[in-house]
């Protein structure tokens, strides 16, 4: 009998024992994405006798990897998503309810409120995803190129009208790149070929007081065709059909811009906080520290349009699928991820900002004069409404924008040219939205 007893007890601690794995699933967002995630979660790992296995997904493949396994219910305990990827995986009813989690953390007032509204499918009582860190954009600039033309960074970058005058005074400056003797491009910026096209002009129409989609009479329509979108998309195309941005630019994708920055080829360009810390990393290690552009960095917020500052801000969080056999545990490691220290460690292995704002605080946030910029641009910054669409949504948008850079491309857009644009734009959302 006691052979029996001593047989179920080890089946039961055998089993207890193989119940202690979690299974994280995560994108590249550092350097070395797998080794630096266990790493961050080491002494989660010792303190609570539990293996976190991490499987890092291509950004290309997530969606698809992600839907799988929310449709067949095999997956891991936890999977990272982008926030505009939040409404549609919780409409999908396979999330667990998080409130809890967010609570601990110190709850609505431990976030901005553009981090705050990617917790949840827009317009739920019930949060399905926890911040994990943040990206937004802000102007990155060559000071001494700035400081040769004769412009002031704080006035350039003051508005919509200081901008553009800036930019020429940039463009008519004979300031050459000390190591590549080349003329510095007033301002890159990709076209078409950048999977950030809505991005990149998200802040221009919000500073117009438009808007990508808008709720009217409880529907959620396109908001791209009215006059203020309008305004502030032409203001932000004709800047590259006006010759501040080299025609090669609008060729280009994301990293192949930042590249140019880093190579000093261009004065001006947008992007997010991971350029501070790539500037303190030799070039042997992926990072641009040795160039003469890493040694004149400056950061500023977007120029403030007609209707205000704004800024894309994006990132990722951390959901729990409901399927997951070790629910509690997982709570535990998701309060561990979203906790102070952990989200600073994170900041500091990835170069993205932390979610939660009391980590703002830390002296690596802090102790960093381009870094403070970023948590000064964090105040105007705005997310796209988590819809369970939203995939479709911006497909669209991004494919009619696409079509606008090809005006520019051949310099033929016109306000009625992007009107007609935006139009069809707006036709085929509004299609989605039904």
């Amino acid at each position: 009998m006691w052979k029996k007893a001593l047989s179920s007890l080890f089946l039961v601690l055998s089993f207890g024992l193989a119940q202690r794995t979690l299974e994280v699933w995560i994108m590249p967002n550092s350097g070395q994405p797998a080794e630096d995630f266990k790493a961050l979660v080491a002494p989660f790992e010792r303190a609570n006798n539990v293996e976190v296995k991490v499987t890092v997904l291509d950004w290309g493949v997530a969606w698809t990897r992600i839907t799988a396994a929310a449709t067949s219910g095999v997956g891991p305990d936890i999977t990272q998503l982008g926030t505009t990827w939040v409404g549609a995986i919780s409409a999908m009813g396979v999330l667990e309810p998080l409130d809890d989690v967010l609570q601990a953390l110190g709850g609505r007032e431990a976030y901005l409120p553009a981090v705050w509204n990617t917790t949840r499918l827009a317009g739920s009582a019930r949060a399905t995803a926890l911040p994990w860190f943040s990206e937004l954009r802000a102007f990155y600039y060559r000071t001494d190129a700035l400081r040769a033309a004769g412009v002031n960074p704080s006035q350039m970058f003051a508005n919509w009208q200081n901008f553009e005058a800036g930019l020429a005074r940039l463009a008519a400056s004979s300031f050459t790149d000390p190591e590549t003797k080349g003329r510095l491009a007033p301002l890159c910026t990709p076209g078409k070929n950048s999977w950030d096209v809505l991005h990149n002009a998200a802040p221009w129409i919000w500073g117009a007081g438009g808007d990508i989609v808008r709720q009217a009479q409880g529907r959620w329509q396109s908001a791209l065709s009215t006059p203020e979108s309008l305004q502030g998309l032409y203001f932000f195309l004709s800047l590259a059909q006006k010759g501040y941005v080299p025609a090669e630019s609008l060729e280009k994708n994301t990293a192949q811009i930042e590249a140019d920055f880093q190579a000093g080829k261009c004065a001006v360009f947008a992007s997010g906080p991971w350029m501070i810390q790539r500037a303190q990393v030799p070039e042997a290690r992926g990072g641009f520290a040795e160039r003469v552009a890493a040694k004149n960095m400056g950061v500023a917020p977007y120029p403030a349009g007609p209707k205000g500052r704004y800024t894309f801000f994006g990132g990722s969080n951390l959901a729990l699928f409901s399927f997951s056999k070790n629910k509690e545990l997982a709570k535990e490691l998701l309060k561990y991820l979203g906790s102070p220290e952990a989200q600073v460690s994170y900041a500091r292995m990835s170069g993205m900002l932390p979610a939660l704002r009391t980590a703002w605080n830390a002296p690596e946030v802090q102790g960093n004069p381009l870094m403070r910029v970023f948590v000064q641009a964090a105040q105007f910054g705005r997310t796209y409404p988590t819809l369970a669409g939203w995939g479709g949504v911006e497909n669209l948008a991004v494919q009619h924008l696409g079509m606008a850079w090809d005006l520019v491309a051949q310099k033929r857009l016109t306000q009625e040219a992007l009107k007609d644009l935006m139009d069809k734009a707006s036709t085929a959302i509004n299609g989605a939205l039904r």
